[in-house]
């Protein structure tokens, strides 16, 4: 399930463009702008993990909702799960497959190098994105898509952080990077929403009644 989120984005070897230079890369910003001036923006995901021990692929779908850097990302399949970040407090629940039953496993923390990496696609979808991360380099498929390389501004365990937009809707279609565990990660992103309004308690959870609580 997305137990490996806690590994979400550099030591790769690209060679810095020309435009590199500047300290705003235009297809960032844009897309960064149309995203910030959303009150929420609303998604499809589908994530997949290859392992770098095994080489075996999880594929794992689901919905992601962002409102500046808060983070609500809930899992249907394999397994359902739910992690949620209301701009203090992380949240992790997993809850048991339905044919076993049982109580959900819940953790909370609050972001360290650790944990952080659960907001990287928070950040990068959500956040003011040229703060935390620059553009090293970019790949622009003609007039339809570009593939930026990027690298953030201060150490978090990721590395290899590409994201690929499409240059009409200017979108994020997909994220992906290696954690810190080697494997690839990959986050294609559709059905995306950008609207102005935020259902209440959104970005909220509360852990029923006498369930034992972690510590992430």
């Amino acid at each position: 399930m997305f137990k490996q989120i806690s590994a979400l984005i550099l030591s790769f070897g690209l060679s810095v463009s020309a435009f590199a230079a500047d300290k705003t890369n235009a297809t960032l910003k844009k897309v960064s702008v149309k995203y910030r001036a959303a009150k929420l923006v609303e998604m499809s995901v589908e994530k997949t993990v290859k392992s770098d021990l095994t080489g075996k692929v999880t594929k794992y779908t689901g919905t992601l909702s962002i409102s500046n850097s808060k983070f609500r990302l809930e899992t249907k399949t394999p397994d359902e799960a739910l992690v949620v970040y209301d701009g203090v407090t992380i949240w992790n629940v997993q809850y048991p497959p339905k044919e076993f039953g049982g109580d959900p496993q819940i953790a909370h923390g609050k972001p360290d190098k650790k944990t952080r990496g659960q907001l990287i696609a928070a950040t990068l979808i959500g956040g003011d994105i040229q703060k935390t991360f620059k553009v090293v380099d970019e790949k622009k498929d003609g007039e339809t898509s570009s593939t930026l390389f990027i690298a953030p501004k201060d150490d978090l365990p990721v590395k290899n952080l590409q994201m690929i937009i499409d240059l009409k809707k200017s979108e994020i279609t997909e994220i992906s990077y290696t954690d810190d565990l080697q494997n690839l990660v990959t986050m294609k992103f559709s059905d995306i929403k950008l609207k102005d309004s935020i259902k209440k308690n959104l970005f909220k959870y509360e852990p029923p009644k006498g369930k034992p609580v972690t510590n992430l």
